[in-house]
């Protein structure tokens, strides 16, 4: 929960008028953001290796949050 309490405060102080990321503040956002898309995935591959993808009866996408958290790195991976 604090992995996603502390990307979310990255995402939030992230400049937009700095696009093309000539300021330190967001170069360093943006590594903070593919290391917590890297943490991400390897708990969702360490989840999965658990509790097996589809096929279980207690298997990773049978619960509606591991949905929402398989989505959203799914989406982190094609950024």
């Amino acid at each position: 929960m604090t992995i996603i309490f502390l990307n979310s405060m990255f995402l939030a102080v992230y400049d937009y008028n700095d696009r093309d990321e000539k300021f330190p503040r967001n170069q360093a956002i943006n590594v903070a953001g593919v290391i917590f898309t890297i943490l991400f995935t390897v708990e969702c591959v360490l989840k999965i290796l658990a509790y097996g993808f589809i096929v279980h009866y207690k298997a990773y996408l049978r619960d509606g949050w591991n949905w929402i958290d398989f989505i959203v790195v799914i989406v982190g991976l094609a950024e």
